[in-house]
């Protein structure tokens, strides 16, 4: 994608973990017939915004997934240190080629479950109140998705370390709105995938009965 001046979100991807607790590079885990990280750009194109998605470990097995969609891929070379780094870089290169973005709605590869209606409603509300921090609540935490308006970027591109952007929903606290997620799981674990699986089956039976 080309860069060039966007007064709307962009979205940063981060896809650049190594999955020690899964075992491997979960971004390729298989989830309905193709992988993770696929699933979740996906469906984050549905929202017309362009999309960054930050690699690093398995960087070329976990790029030739999604190579064929219209989104932009860049490498942090820094993953080893945690998810800090990740989305430092993410934050660097949109603001180099989005300098007129509105905000950044950071997502993670490993939340297969997300979806249409969670991402409306955030952006929705994101142009109703545009100096808002929005968060997604998982058991009480907040955490990503979340959108940080522009005025948070320079201390995102900042960031280091394994926390990402946690001190900084604490330091803008008075300023952060929740969404509740009903299926906010994050695959850390093969466990966690076998939820994955569970879930979607229960919700394609339900589907079914009605």
């Amino acid at each position: 994608m080309a860069a060039c001046d966007h007064d709307l979100p962009v979205i940063v991807l981060l896809a650049a973990g190594e999955g020690s607790r899964f075992g491997g590079a979960k971004q390729l885990a298989q989830i309905a017939g193709e992988s993770m990280l696929r699933r979740v750009a996906r469906v984050l194109l549905r929202t017309d915004l362009p999309v960054i998605v930050v690699t690093g470990a398995h960087a070329d097995a976990v790029e030739a997934v999604i190579d064929d969609l219209p989104l932009s891929m860049i490498r942090c070379e820094d993953w080893r240190f945690g998810m800090g780094q990740s989305l430092a870089a993410g934050i660097s290169t949109l603001m180099r080629d989005f300098p007129q973005a509105s905000a950044a709605l950071v997502c993670l590869a490993d939340q297969p479950l997300i979806h249409d209606t969670l991402l409306r409603s955030m952006l929705d509300r994101h142009a109703q109140a545009p100096d808002r921090i929005l968060a997604t609540a998982q058991q009480g935490v907040l955490g990503p998705p979340v959108l940080f308006p522009r005025d948070c970027f320079s201390s995102l591109a900042a960031l280091s370390g394994p926390r990402g952007a946690h001190e900084i929903l604490k330091r803008e606290a008075a300023r952060v709105d929740s969404f509740a997620w009903e299926a906010c799981v994050d695959v850390d674990t093969p466990d966690d995938l076998e939820h994955v699986h569970a879930w979607l089956a229960s919700a394609r039976a339900r589907s079914d009965d009605r």
